[in-house]
């Protein structure tokens, strides 16, 4: 099992070269993470598709699976930021007009790059990814201010744990669908905003 020291990058880059260097190799590990899984995945294929050199990949990553986590934080990261966006361009709507907008947020993250999607879950349960837990606790705040907004709609004895469950349900319910197939089941998003409403508001 891989260390939290041995998934850090080597160093982060500093100048504009060198970021742009960064953001050709995690963007080329996405590529080939989507393209041909986890099976076709290695430091060598991503610095080819990349276009640097194997040496320049390694003054960053030490190894796939620093490589690995630190596309796992990207994607968190932007999951995250996508998720706080929404749900503050959806201020004024209507619960569930706005559950409804979240669960098919949910369903397209999922299934918008689904083999990347599939293998970055699949290595996200092997490595331990400090990233990950940040990214979800910003996504569970997010929620919390959904939550806020319409507290007159939602069950008395809701659990102070309800944003997190909403993110739980809407996580299970997305990656069960996922493991069935290619693509979503045509009611993948209802299901997802019924069983949160459901919850939310019994």
């Amino acid at each position: 099992m891989p260390t939290e020291a041995t998934l850090r990058p080597r160093k982060t880059p500093r100048q504009a070269r060198s970021t742009a260097t960064v953001e050709a190799i995690l963007s080329a590990a996405a590529r080939v993470l989507a393209g041909q899984g986890l099976e076709g995945f290695n430091t060598n294929r991503v610095a080819e598709v990349a276009g640097v050199s194997i040496g320049s990949l390694y003054q960053y990553f030490p190894n796939k699976a620093a490589l690995t986590a630190a596309l796992i934080a990207r994607v968190q990261n932007a999951l995250a930021a996508g998720l706080e966006q929404r749900i503050a361009a959806l201020a004024g709507a209507p619960l569930g007009e706005a559950v409804a907008d979240l669960a098919r947020l949910a369903v397209g993250q999922q299934y918008g790059e689904a083999r990347l999607a599939a293998a970055l879950d699949h290595e996200e349960q092997r490595l331990s990814v400090a990233e990950v837990a940040a990214a979800r606790s910003r996504m569970i705040t997010a929620i919390e201010t959904l939550l806020d907004r319409h507290r007159q709609d939602l069950a008395a004895d809701l659990s102070p744990r309800a944003a997190a469950d909403c993110l739980t349900l809407a996580r299970a319910l997305v990656e069960a669908d996922a493991l069935a197939g290619d693509a979503p089941d045509p009611d993948l998003a209802l299901r997802v905003e019924r069983a949160i409403l459901g919850y939310l508001t019994r």
